[in-house]
């Protein structure tokens, strides 16, 4: 039977970008989060931590069992509104990691966008 619970987390892979949306409207946080999930995990997601006060903080989020010995790749990715920080809290099972943010600026949004979709489909 699995459980429901954080998933380790690589800080050095994970990534946080903001996009500014314009002027007295809260942005997106757009987070990407990679890690070494114990074998089996599956049903991965990000969410965010309700209870966090003073900023965001986002929890890596995963089914595991039954458990097997070693561990696979996983990539996460979620999209959060907000208001702007320099850096935000990634929490795994292996701890909590202030990320920095990168900012996109409005003007720059569409290309930015553009530019993800295309290396999505691999153009």
């Amino acid at each position: 039977m699995g459980f429901y619970s954080t998933e380790p987390v690589n800080p050095a892979k994970t990534t946080v970008t903001y996009l500014w949306t314009g002027l007295r409207t809260p942005g997106i946080f757009i987070v990407e989060v990679q890690g070494d999930a114990p074998n089996y995990s599956y049903g991965f997601t990000l969410t965010r931590d309700p209870q966090f006060v003073g900023g965001l903080k986002i929890n890596s989020m995963g089914w595991t069992g039954p458990l097997a010995s070693g561990t696979s790749p996983y990539i996460s990715r979620g999209s959060f509104p907000g208001h702007f920080q320099n850096q935000i809290v990634i929490s795994g099972s292996n701890g909590d990691f202030l990320i920095p943010v990168k900012e996109v600026p409005h003007d720059q949004v569409d290309s930015y966008i553009k530019s993800q979709a295309e290396e999505a489909v691999g153009v």
